[in-house]
């Protein structure tokens, strides 16, 4: 989080909202795509612990749902 100066209360409370929420088979992770200062992240979480945290972009965030990696709701 200090790579994007983001604040974990931040990361917390975007994850409570989450534009879209996802499930990587390959992994076996949730992944929450959240909106922090107007900008896209993706949250990767597995078993309640967040593993890592990137920024993000729809091209990026499509190609992953077309492509089957990733499920959503």
């Amino acid at each position: 989080m200090n790579l994007f100066s983001l604040s974990v209360d931040e990361v917390i409370k975007a994850l409570n909202n989450p534009v879209k929420t996802c499930f990587d088979a390959l992994k076996n992770s949730k992944i929450y795509i959240c909106t922090i200062r107007g900008k896209l992240y993706s949250v990767v979480v597995r078993q309640d612990v967040v593993i890592t945290l990137y920024r993000t972009d729809e091209t990026k965030l499509y190609s992953r749902i077309r492509s089957g990696r990733w499920n959503c709701e």
